[in-house]
């Protein structure tokens, strides 16, 4: 199929900016839109609502809104910075704005300033689903093992070990009369280097702890590294209260607010980086597959930022009644809301299997 063309299901948080490749391999850059990016910056500060009874005050609750910001907020921020005159001489507007191009115009990576986060998928279409499989593990295998992996599909040449490696072939006579000699001087220099770096490389792999691994991810065969996760075990929660919140309301008066669930992460003592998977003669890895064990659960806590619920409370003073009325955010979690989360990501990898088929 001409993966050039391939057409992938995206998430309705999740933005393709640009794609590079042939019909064999395509290099597809996404990112995801943070969703705060298209709220009303008013709705995450207090406000005070008009009301018709000087008796009755009316306001909405600031949302709280996880630490994911669109990086328009980081430019929004130096901006102000610079423009208040406390930073250095040395930032101004004119480096600022270099800075931001290349994070946002860098051809074939661009990124909208309402992104938090981009990656990439990679998809190359291999001869054979035997020979997607050994170029996978070749890349998984090649920091430890330099060039001395096994060829995908073989090659066969008289004078050659029957079951040579690419270190035999990229030394062998016959690349030595295929490319100049300059090239090939140059080609045997690089290989030497790499092969005394490779040390060094396993050394630092057993020092951190980190495994090859080959496995099933997405019900297709998957290569990874395994190595400890740094951060304890979570302690078991004390039981807290449901109940709502109190507090002050920006000088609107008593503000309630419900507290977040407490959910349980799913805690795992190993870290799992993906290096690739194989669907039938596709090899499907990138930067995004890289990251998505990091990304939070859908079903993490937050708050809605487009529903909400009014809350009364009464106050009496001198024989009159007050009253105040708060609107609030309902509990949400981060898929409905679409931050960015591990199932969108898993899904966007369904949809290209499914493309696949």
């Amino acid at each position: 199929m001409n993966l050039k063309k391939i057409k992938i299901d995206l998430p309705k948080t999740w933005k393709e900016t640009s794609r590079m490749g042939n019909e064999n391999q395509v290099n597809i850059h996404i990112c995801h839109i943070n969703p705060i990016a298209n709220i009303d910056s008013k709705k995450l500060q207090d406000q005070p609502m008009p009301s018709s009874n000087s008796n009755v005050n009316i306001f909405k609750v600031a949302i709280p809104t996880p630490n994911m910001r669109p990086i328009s907020d980081f430019y929004k921020g130096m901006k102000g910075f610079i423009e208040s005159g406390f930073a250095p001489p040395s930032m101004t507007m004119a480096g600022l704005d270099k800075l931001w191009k290349g994070l946002t115009e860098t051809p074939n990576a661009k990124r909208p300033g309402e992104s938090d986060m981009v990656s990439d998928i990679d998809i190359v279409q291999c001869q054979d689903a035997e020979f997607a499989w050994q170029t996978l593990k070749n890349k998984a295998n090649m920091p430890t093992q330099g060039f001395d992996v096994p060829i995908p599909g073989g090659i066969t040449a008289p004078g050659l070990p029957k079951n040579m490696t690419m270190e035999d072939y990229l030394k062998s006579d016959i690349l030595k009369s295929l490319v100049p000699k300059k090239q090939f001087e140059q080609l045997q220099s690089a290989l030497k280097e790499v092969k005394q770096k490779i040390p060094q490389v396993k050394k630092d792999y057993e020092k951190m702890g980190i495994k090859y691994r080959e496995g099933k991810y997405l019900d297709c065969k998957a290569i990874y590294y395994e190595s400890p996760n740094l951060n304890p075990a979570p302690k078991p929660k004390q039981k807290t209260s449901s109940s709502r919140n109190f507090s002050g309301g920006g000088g609107y008066g008593n503000t309630s607010i419900d507290p977040l669930p407490k959910i349980t992460q799913p805690y795992s003592a190993t870290n799992t980086f993906y290096i690739g998977i194989v669907y039938k003669n596709f090899i499907i890895n990138g930067s995004l597959l890289s990251a998505i064990n990091s990304l939070p659960s859908g079903n993490t806590p937050c708050y809605s930022l487009t529903q909400t619920e009014e809350v009364t409370s009464k106050t009496k003073e001198g024989g009159i009644t007050f009253t105040d009325v708060a609107i609030i955010p309902l509990v949400s979690n981060y898929a409905r809301e679409g931050y960015l989360c591990k199932e969108d990501a898993e899904e966007i990898y369904r949809s290209i299997i499914s493309k696949l088929k």
